[in-house]
């Protein structure tokens, strides 16, 4: 039985309808194939020769963006190395001693051979009274000689100090005489009143470079008046440098870093470890408003072959990170490609040719027919497989959506309408600012250049108010490639996180409840515990927030604090609240309340390290704390910063058989036992001490 398609399409044909009036004529018919196969010849060699030319055209935005990567990251690493290595600095220039100095030959312009005696501030240095009969000429051997140990100290090859009139009055010992080149970057120095660097520079020992530092007048801020002086220190940095530009063990063949410096308008090359070490370079230029070496083919830096390159400004010193791969490299990329794209097109134009003969030898209506039948079940697989796509995308319940680069969306599933309660075709054209509002539209076009910016997957963590209710999503954004291979959009997978985020914080929030019940009964049983775990949980909080600690070690140094003392409910109450000493036995009965608050808090999930910051606030650096004897890096950071604050309020808080000391009485005590307790907590602990914050925690020591 005929199908009812088969049957519409018949009542179409009228009835005198003869096939064989229409079917064409064989030289019609050969005319027609032979101006195909032409067409196809010609498109065979057009499209492979287009398709090869915008390959090389990715292949080269390819490199481009690797270099560009590769050269701001290494441009950074070096800023970062400059900063570090000129920090020593403002040991020198920040030093009452040498401010002072400088502000004195500074008024005497210089020429301190006659100058007399006369009365001067004393210096923070009593080994060279001032204002006491000495003259500046008299100053100047011990002046040399703190300048010669801190250079051999941090590791500088030479240090002067320099006046206005170009003059180093105070070297180290051993030092070069300065260089008018040298003197003419001090007198700009004093005109700008900001570190500058100077050119890199040969000298026996490899590579130096100079850093010039201004200093300031003496007790005046610093950079608010103009320099009395200039430090200038030359540092070596052939082996710093040579251990920065080296490439990496991943870096492509062909891909070299390089450093070059402008000097007096030429680009010089910057070769550590090559002989020369500087050399002019030649076909580089400076472009945009960030002085960046642009993209281009030109000549390696080290040779005469073609090369890729790209540069990056290093923030300090008028230096730049050029990257380079060699234009072979393009080459080799290519040529799997340009032999596929050949390969095809012989292929296609073969298959085209190989098809008319089969045509030409098969004019037949039974070909016609077969034909279409394989359309028609070609049209009801596509039909089937599109059907069964929709079906996968409508039950989805993560919302995806697809924006274009202008930010309005193209695409969204039936998830994403349902959520925002809004038609599809309302949604369509819509940016997310017509949706969720400006505030989170700013966010969320963020993380859209995040994800441009990288061509990779970028997954943030947003709150969006739908509906007048707070939903926390989970959005992944990846970049849209178009057929074309150019990047046309974004595409966005949306999870809603709300039940997993409101059960987490209703599981802190029961923990917190937790451990301010667990506090109240520890103040509840001893009196003079009162508000110390409030006060050792502040200071802990904040010397974890002054060494850069993690999220996770804040809330861990937190909790900990709060339940330091949880052990104590099993001492007796006889030794707690005892108004004399205690004996040996009664000191080894109280420490083993950190046995009693590992067996309270051993079955309680933190989900984190609480208890072994609790077991091990007590342990030294020395390994002479309590109970396992740990020592060194044993000892935990959280551990570390628990330790500290809880012996400093402890000191100064008043006990049944002592009153409490100052709080700089507490902090000494710390810091003259380096061995036992961690300098960096104990300087961060310092600081949170004289902070705003800080007082008022030491002022609750008299209200508790």
């Amino acid at each position: 039985m005929a199908s009812s398609g088969e049957a519409a399409a018949r009542d179409l044909i009228p009835a005198d309808f003869d096939p064989k009036e229409y079917r064409p004529s064989a030289s019609r018919t050969l005319t027609r194939g032979a101006l195909v196969i032409t067409i196809v010849v010609a498109i065979a060699l057009v499209v492979p020769y287009i398709a090869i030319q915008l390959k090389r055209t990715e292949v080269v935005g390819e490199f481009e963006r690797r270099l560009q990567i590769l050269a701001d990251g290494r441009g950074d690493v070096i800023a970062t190395w400059l900063d570090g290595m000129t920090r020593p600095a403002d040991r020198v220039v920040e030093s009452e001693l040498f401010r002072l100095f400088a502000t004195e030959m500074d008024l005497s312009g210089g020429d301190i051979s006659d100058l007399a005696t006369r009365d001067q501030p004393v210096t923070p240095d009593a080994a060279t009274p001032r204002g006491m009969g000495v003259p500046l000429t008299a100053q100047l051997p011990f002046m040399q000689q703190v300048l010669t140990d801190f250079t051999k100290s941090a590791d500088f090859l030479a240090a002067y100090v320099v006046g206005r009139n170009g003059v180093a009055y105070v070297t180290s010992a051993g030092a070069d005489p300065i260089t008018p080149a040298q003197q003419a970057i001090s007198t700009e120095v004093f005109e700008a009143g900001v570190l500058r660097y100077g050119p890199a520079r040969a000298a026996a020992t490899g590579l130096v470079l100079d850093v010039y530092a201004p200093i300031f007048r003496a007790q005046s801020e610093v950079g608010a008046d103009r320099p009395v002086g200039v430090l200038l220190l030359s540092t070596p940095i052939t082996a710093a440098l040579g251990q920065m530009l080296t490439p990496p063990p991943l870096s492509q063949p062909g891909e070299r870093p390089h450093l070059v410096q402008l000097d007096d308008g030429d680009f010089i090359a910057v070769a550590p470890g090559e002989v020369p070490p500087l050399r002019p370079v030649l076909g580089l230029v400076l472009s945009g408003p960030d002085n960046s070496i642009p993209f281009g083919s030109r000549t390696a830096i080290n040779g005469e072959q073609s090369v890729y390159s790209v540069g990056a400004a290093v923030d300090g010193p008028a230096w730049w990170v050029v990257q380079e791969i060699d234009a072979a490299a393009a080459d080799e990329a290519m040529g799997g490609f340009v032999a596929a794209a050949i390969t095809v097109s012989v292929l296609v134009v073969l298959v085209v040719v190989a098809a008319f003969g089969a045509f030409w030898w098969r004019l037949s209506n039974e070909h016609s027919t077969a034909l279409a039948d394989q359309f028609r079940r070609l049209a009801a697989r596509i039909d089937a497989q599109q059907k069964l796509l929709n079906s996968i995308n409508n039950t989805m319940t993560d919302y995806i959506g697809l924006k274009s680069l202008d930010g309005t969306y193209r695409y969204v599933n039936p998830a994403f309408a349902r959520a925002l309660g809004r038609d599809l075709e309302k949604i369509i054209g819509l940016d997310d600012s017509a949706i969720f509002g400006e505030g989170t539209a700013q966010r969320l076009r963020l993380s859209d250049q995040r994800a441009l910016a990288s061509g990779a997957a970028v997954t943030v963590n947003e709150e969006v108010y739908l509906g007048k209710k707070l939903h926390y999503f989970q959005i992944s954004k990846v970049p849209y490639q178009g057929d074309d291979g150019n990047t046309s959009g974004i595409v966005s997978v949306t999870r809603d996180v709300t039940e997993l985020v409101e059960k987490q914080q209703m599981k802190e929030k029961a923990v917190q409840q937790m451990v301010t019940a667990l506090v109240r009964a520890v103040e509840l049983r001893d009196p003079y515990l009162a508000g110390h775990s409030r006060r050792v949980a502040g200071f802990a909080a904040a010397v974890a927030q002054r060494l850069d600690a993690s999220a996770e070690e804040a809330a861990t140094v937190e909790i900990a604090a709060n339940l330091s003392q949880i052990g104590k409910l099993a001492i007796p109450r006889t030794i707690l609240n005892k108004p004399d000493r205690l004996t040996e036995a009664e000191i080894e009965e109280m420490q083993r309340h950190l046995d009693h608050a590992a067996v309270i808090l051993r079955e309680i999930d933190f989900g984190l390290p609480v208890l072994e910051t609790v077991y091990q606030m007590h342990e030294r650096l020395d390994g002479k704390g309590y109970p396992a004897g740990l020592s060194g890096d044993q000892i935990g950071p959280t551990a570390r910063i628990l330790g500290a604050c809880d012996v400093f309020c402890a000191r100064v808080e008043p006990r049944a058989y002592r009153s409490g000391i100052s709080a700089g009485a507490a902090l000494d005590i710390l810091e003259q036992n380096p061995d036992r307790y961690d300098p960096t907590v104990v300087a961060a602990l310092r600081e949170a001490v004289t902070s705003v914050a800080g007082e008022k925690l030491i002022a609750s020591v008299s209200v508790d």
